[in-house]
């Protein structure tokens, strides 16, 4: 797959697999290739953030973090 022909679907599988690995060189420079076009793809890495925000505020709650 080429550096500058990533599809939607390939920068979203990507943006998912960084919450549980890192991303190699040439994927990263992909995907901010990509997000620096598509605003859809620039939101939908915004809304992971979010999630992963609340994910970890509710594991802090979860395990007695905010008493």
């Amino acid at each position: 797959m080429s550096l500058f022909n990533r599809n939607c679907r390939e920068v979203t599988r990507l943006l998912i697999e960084r919450q549980e690995r890192r991303l190699g060189p040439v994927e990263w420079i992909a995907v901010r290739l990509h997000l620096g076009i598509c605003e859809m793809c620039t939101r939908f890495n915004g809304q992971l953030g979010v999630m992963n925000a609340a994910l970890s505020r509710w594991k802090s709650y979860r395990d007695g973090g905010d008493e």
